[in-house]
């Protein structure tokens, strides 16, 4: 077997590992219908034919959309080459609309005045602030439909009858998707795989930037590595302060905290954060003195000439798993027991409170864990403590473990991107004069990076 794949002309993978947990493959995925472009389904043929008699029928198919019109007025409406329709009674103006799914067996159902107020013509919801003319309320609880028809780009068009905005008929749009979305996976299911120090040396997650900035399936490929691995590195990354801007920005938008918008990594005296010394430092996770941590974290390495100074990364998926397979009563210990970050300094006050497990991943952060924890001043606190303590001495032996730790010197032009609320990352102490180091980073929140992965139709299945 060969020992890596090659997708695009960027992203390598080892293939043992990709192609087993992405069967059928992300490479060759059948998008769901409501996700093809109607671009494409336009080249699929038009097609119109009339039977006679009493069962006659028109059959309008535009873009795979295929319309039945009745003598019974029942209108059947059914994605072309799918096992699922719609259907309704025109003439009876309480008729609900139903979406029927074959196989499985599935029914819809939707009341006429909720398509109606979803309409979003330009009478309907202005153009320019993309906001409704209209509440909910304004539509009448069983608004009269007077026909039904399709467009050639493959447009549903329903007349709405004596329409309480127009006071006449009012034609509403709708893609095929606003149906097909309800029975289609919206989303790609992809469940993270933790991984160790091995793993991931095959593994080799190395994007090139100029694809990950251009290339949208070469982009939407790295986000898919990103959830499933937490760790993924750009190449032949600009040397320019401002490009942590311009990739955060194809992760989501820059979560600015008390360190800027985008901050800098550099030994120096008196330093106010422990990452702006040149000491060794453990694995950890930045910011959780913040409620809303940072979900994605960005550090591009501008300058590293000094002797030492390897980036350090472990995953958190794999410490968790692997810590509770051994230590269970441990893991139930320090999942029992806040524990409070803090930064004091500068004029700034942050505090926030939690376990050092929590679902399936660690919060880990002892540079910043506030020196008097309250609850351990009583005598039930102390024996509390003292377990927690042995828990987390343990756990810390899981992190720093040579087999669970990915080891990896970056250099001018690397970007590492990794997920902050699963990957600990450290760093080797190095030595300040036998060169230079530095590194220019920033955050990616994580409402902004969830709204990414949607709308590149990608969900993370645990985190």
């Amino acid at each position: 077997m060969a020992s890596a794949a090659t997708w695009g002309s960027s992203v390598r993978f080892a293939s043992r590992n990709i192609h087993i947990s992405l069967r059928p493959g992300l490479q060759r995925r059948r998008l769901p219908f409501s996700r093809r472009q109607l671009s494409q389904l336009s080249r699929q043929p038009l097609r119109s034919s009339v039977v006679s008699g009493a069962n006659q029928q028109q059959v309008l198919s535009a873009a795979g959309l295929v319309i039945r019109k009745h003598l019974s007025t029942k209108n059947w409406i059914k994605p072309y080459g799918h096992h699922y329709g719609w259907n309704t009674e025109i003439t009876d103006p309480t008729s609900p609309i139903h979406f029927v799914k074959d196989q499985p067996s599935e029914l819809l159902v939707t009341d006429r005045a909720w398509l109606r107020d979803a309409c979003t013509c330009s009478r309907c919801v202005d153009p320019s602030s993309g906001q409704k003319h209209f509440a909910s309320t304004d539509v009448s609880i069983n608004p009269e439909i007077s026909k039904v028809d399709v467009t050639k780009a493959g447009n549903l068009l329903v007349h709405w009858k004596d329409d309480f905005l127009t006071h006449d008929t009012h034609v509403s749009v709708y893609p095929a998707s606003l149906w097909l979305d309800h029975v289609q996976p919206l989303a790609q299911k992809v469940s993270p795989i933790p991984w160790d120090r091995r793993s991931m040396e095959k593994l080799s997650p190395y994007v090139s930037f100029k694809a990950f900035m251009e290339d949208n399936a070469e982009h939407r490929q790295a986000m898919i590595a990103l959830v499933l691995y937490g760790l993924i590195f750009l190449r032949d990354v600009p040397a320019h302060e401002d490009t942590v801007k311009a990739i955060a920005a194809r992760i989501g938008g820059l979560q600015d905290t008390l360190w800027g918008p985008t901050w800098s990594v550099k030994s120096k005296p008196n330093a106010e954060n422990i990452a702006y010394t040149n000491g060794y430092l453990g694995p950890h996770q930045d910011l959780l003195y913040l409620q809303n941590c940072p979900r994605i974290q960005i550090l591009h390495c501008l300058k590293n000439s000094c002797s030492g100074g390897e980036s350090l990364y472990c995953d958190g998926y794999q410490i968790e798993q692997e810590f509770r397979e051994r230590n269970p009563q441990m893991a139930k210990v320090l999942r029992e027991r806040l524990v409070t970050y803090h930064y004091d300094k500068g004029g700034h006050l942050e505090q926030y409170s939690r376990p050092v497990l929590s679902g399936r991943k660690p919060w880990w952060s002892p540079h910043f864990q506030k020196p008097v924890q309250p609850d351990a001043l009583t005598e039930p606190g102390r024996q509390q403590w003292l377990e927690w303590h042995e828990a987390a001495r343990h756990l810390k032996a899981t992190m720093e473990a040579d087999n669970n730790v990915y080891k990896y010197k970056m250099s001018p032009g690397d970007c590492a991107i990794f997920n902050n609320h699963r990957l600990l990352h450290g760093r080797e102490a190095f030595d300040t004069t036998s060169g230079e180091r530095w590194f220019q980073g920033a955050y990616v929140d994580n409402a902004s990076y969830e709204s990414l992965l949607n709308s590149l139709g990608v969900y993370e299945a645990c985190e």
